[in-house]
């Protein structure tokens, strides 16, 4: 019996042991199933968080995450419902921390791709700031912002280097293909003829920006925008994020501290702003502006303009450079980083805008001094005495005066602008320059008349000019005296009109009293004048005194001893008729010197007849008579040039003739009768040259008195 029960108990736990053991397994994997059920969530998380990486969906992953850590931490419960300290319990604790470990590692992986991100230079604002936002709430210090910062800083100083060589090597390039003929004074004057021609046309603008060197130019317009516009693209977006956490936005409570003050961010933006200042200050050679201005001398061409460009269209594109700089300073200004910031920017902007006045004004100057290469010689319809030079010279004045102003003003737009105050160095620069470029345009009047004017000395240049002016010569411009009349009367012009209208203008524009300018101006143009005046009518005068001493002093002439006379000698006709000659050629190419001209020659004609009627000792009645008639027929002839001067040397001339009057003792020499010859003599020459010397004939105003003189010589010559 007992053997019988041994037995059944073994094949019962054979039968029964494998079910029970299977119900206990199958209770334990429902008590599993049920807990990766209800944490199905959490168990799922590490293959979600990566897949929304991987997608770029970084705020979702940053939510799973939080959610997840929250479950962990605060609902322990719902993961783990085991009783505390069982097996079971551990068992599950060790899977959870498995779970838990890739999800804290996919986490720090997915930091470092965030990390990255804040490192790339081509991510939006938007971007960079989600960015930090979720790199924050990853981490437990502000150490997130500050790689952006960093890296934003270092790539930023590194682009404004790498853009500043790149566009640098494009200058020079260009600068390499120049000719070094087109620093020529012929080549820039061709340059600056066009450019004149094409003021206040449609066209001023293209014309100007495409003068010589233009491709020089644009590519220096180039790297002040390329820098500019890195400044403008990088620094706003860094500085928005920098004021940001300033202000306490991308502070978290509790967080662990860097070390680093958030001030440094201003530090950073002015190592960018002075590395955009240095390589600017580096290209365009700028210096301080008080010790420019201390200095009286006048600035030399600076390196950075393009060999041969002209002042036209070196103000067109430094308008332009300004224009890049002044809205570049600005907008950084306008941002109000740091005073230092402001004040590096400013600074840069007021040496640029001085070292701009001085570049112009030194190519301004330049550019006058060879001026005189524009003279096409081509007469003014409105008064053909005068060229169209003074108009083209008038002109470019008010055209670069109004440019320097721009400057100066920083309206740095193309179109009139609103009248501005400008400092008074600037002002006093200008006004200076405008005297200099008045003196060197005297100079070229000069040089035009002299023998080394360009026409002289053969067309080739001039032709050119005339080619890009459109303008051809009137006159065979290679007689001196042509030019010495056209230089003379556009000198004439320019000291009465143009010069006080100019001055003018200045001093309204400037606020500058000028009356010492003024009047030095006034002294050299009269000497000028003067000067250029004596080299027309010296060959003339000196010649007409040799006629005049030929036909007194003549050893031959017995001035006691001749007969009454009863025509007028050669030498007075050869007089007139060289004055004739000097008549029609004033006349033909400057009437407006005519009276000028006539009356200077005939004052050299009188003062030398003065002198060589004093050194006849005795005159006899005939040789009396004779000088009377040939002084009365030349005086009645040209009294309409006869001044003061010359008339009071004239009845000098008669009262030294009477003086030295001596009766031969013993002659039969009735005064009256003889004066009655000499008359009717007179008025016989005086008829048949009428039509000779017509050109010389006097208005009806000045006949009469001319009349009343001759009476009052008559008279003088019965009553001795």
């Amino acid at each position: 019996m007992l053997n019988f029960k041994t037995d059944a108990a073994s094949k019962a736990d054979t039968v029964f042991l494998p079910v029970l053991e299977n119900a206990e397994k199958a209770s334990k994997l429902r008590s599993t199933l049920g807990v990766f059920e209800r944490s199905k969530f959490f168990f799922n998380l590490p293959g979600s968080l990566l897949e929304s990486i991987n997608a770029g969906r970084y705020d979702a992953a940053l939510r799973d995450y939080k959610k997840g850590k929250y479950l962990l931490e605060s609902r322990p419960g719902q993961l783990l419902p085991s009783a505390p300290g069982s097996n079971t319990d551990i068992q599950q604790k060790r899977i959870f921390d498995k779970v838990w470990s890739a999800v804290e590692k996919t986490m720090d992986q997915m930091k470092t791709a965030l990390l990255n991100r804040l490192k790339e230079t081509s991510r939006t604002l938007e971007e960079h700031e989600k960015t930090i936002d979720i790199l924050l709430e990853l981490s437990t210090s502000d150490k997130p912002i500050w790689v952006y910062f960093d890296s934003q800083h270092k790539h930023i100083l590194q682009r404004v280097k790498t853009v500043y060589d790149t566009s640098l090597a494009r200058v020079t390039e260009q600068r390499s293909r120049q000719l070094s003929e087109a620093a020529q004074p012929e080549r820039i004057s061709i340059s600056l003829g066009r450019g004149i021609n094409s003021l206040d046309g449609p066209n001023m603008e293209a014309t100007l920006a495409k003068g010589t060197g233009y491709e020089v130019w644009q590519s220096t317009v180039e790297v002040v925008r390329s820098l500019s516009e890195v400044m403008l693209t990088t620094v706003p977006n860094f500085w928005k994020i920098a004021r940001s956490y300033m202000e306490g936005k991308y502070k978290k409570s509790g967080a662990q501290p860097s070390g680093r003050s958030p001030t440094q961010c201003r530090t950073m933006v002015l190592d960018i702003a002075r590395s955009y200042i240095a390589l600017l200050s580096e290209f365009f050679s700028l210096s301080d502006m008080a010790a420019s201005v201390a200095s009286s001398k006048n600035a030399a061409i600076p390196k950075f303009l393009p060999t041969g460009t002209d002042s036209l269209t070196s103000g067109h594109y430094l308008i332009r450079i300004l224009g890049e700089m002044t809205e570049s300073v600005n907008e950084i200004v306008g941002m109000e980083i740091s005073d230092e910031t402001n004040a590096s920017l400013r600074s840069l902007l007021e040496t640029a805008t001085w070292k701009f006045e001085e570049t112009l004004c030194a190519v301004w100057l330049r550019d006058s001094q060879i001026f005189f290469h524009l003279e096409t010689w081509e007469q003014r319809p409105e008064d053909r005495s005068t060229t169209l030079y003074l108009g083209r010279m008038q002109k470019y004045q008010k055209h670069i005066t109004t440019i320097a102003y721009k400057i100066a003003s920083g309206a740095t737009d193309t179109v009139g602008t609103k009248q501005r105050q400008i400092p008074p160095e600037f002002s006093n620069k200008i006004t200076k320059s405008f005297l200099d470029s008045l003196y060197s345009f005297l100079d070229g009047l000069v040089h035009l008349a002299s023998d080394d004017s360009p026409i002289a000395q053969g067309l080739k240049v001039q032709a050119s000019v005339e080619e890009a002016t459109g303008a051809t010569p009137l006159f065979d411009l290679k007689k001196n005296d042509t030019r010495l009349l056209l230089v003379i009367s556009n000198l004439t012009y320019l000291n009465e009109a143009l010069v006080p209208s100019m001055l003018n203008q200045i001093q309204s524009s400037f606020g500058i009293v000028m009356d010492d300018a003024r009047r030095t101006l006034n002294e050299v143009m009269r000497g000028v004048d003067r000067t250029l005046f004596e080299d027309y009518v010296k060959p003339k005068a000196n010649a007409l005194t040799k006629l005049v001493r030929k036909g007194v002093i003549d050893p031959s002439i017995d001035w006691y001893d001749m007969p009454r006379p009863t025509e007028v000698r050669d030498y007075i006709y050869e007089i007139l008729m060289y004055l004739v000659g000097v008549h029609a050629e004033v006349s033909a190419i400057t009437k407006n010197l005519l009276e000028r001209t006539l009356t200077a020659l005939i004052v050299e004609i009188v003062n030398e007849a003065l002198e060589c009627f004093r050194q006849i000792k005795k005159f006899g009645m005939g040789g009396m008579l004779r000088a009377t008639l040939e002084i009365e027929f030349m005086h009645q002839t040209l009294v309409q040039y006869v001044n003061e001067s010359a008339n009071w040397t004239l009845k000098e001339v008669y009262t030294t003739i009477s003086k030295a009057f001596a009766r031969r003792p013993g002659a039969d020499e009735n005064l009256q009768r003889e004066l009655d010859g000499v008359k009717q003599t007179l008025y016989d020459t005086r008829r048949i040259t009428a039509i000779e010397f017509k050109c010389f004939r006097r208005p009806k105003d000045k006949a009469t008195s001319a009349r009343s003189s001759a009476a009052d010589r008559e008279s003088t010559a019965a009553s001795t």
